[in-house]
């Protein structure tokens, strides 16, 4: 079983803990988030990272900025820690890799109504790349 790394934990692990695939979503999203809050367009800083899901990573992203409650709080690409929407959102990817929908809709239950958690798990399935792991 997945460690939980949701706020429900309090203390999500370092990123350097996370897997691989992990860490590249984590940098990917702390870079769309710098970059859209500059007004400049993330998905050619992003294709070196994500390649040929970019567009869907950009298009869960938007979703994800859209829906949630509050602004969407990400650290700094170099920081060394997750934020809590930051391990929300990493939790959101390890469930749409497993194919968990109910998973994901537990996740967001509190979160968010259920138009806004299928609109997300649709996008999160679409933003997962092939044999992605966590």
């Amino acid at each position: 079983m997945r460690p939980d790394l949701s706020i429900r934990q309090f203390t999500p692990p370092p990123v350097t803990a996370l897997p691989e695939d992990a860490r590249v979503q984590l940098k990917a999203a702390r870079m769309w988030v710098m970059l859209a809050r500059h007004q400049r367009n993330p998905k050619p800083v992003l294709t070196a990272l994500l390649g040929s899901t970019t567009a869907a990573f950009c298009t869960l992203m938007e979703g994800v900025v859209t829906a949630w409650p509050d602004a969407f709080t990400t650290f700094p690409p170099c920081a060394s820690q997750l934020a809590p929407d930051e391990a929300t959102f990493l939790d959101l990817l390890a469930h749409a890799a497993d194919g968990d929908e109910a998973g994901a809709h537990g996740l967001l239950n509190d979160l968010l109504p259920p138009t806004d958690r299928i609109r997300l798990w649709q996008a999160a399935m679409r933003a997962v790349p092939a044999g992605f792991a966590f």
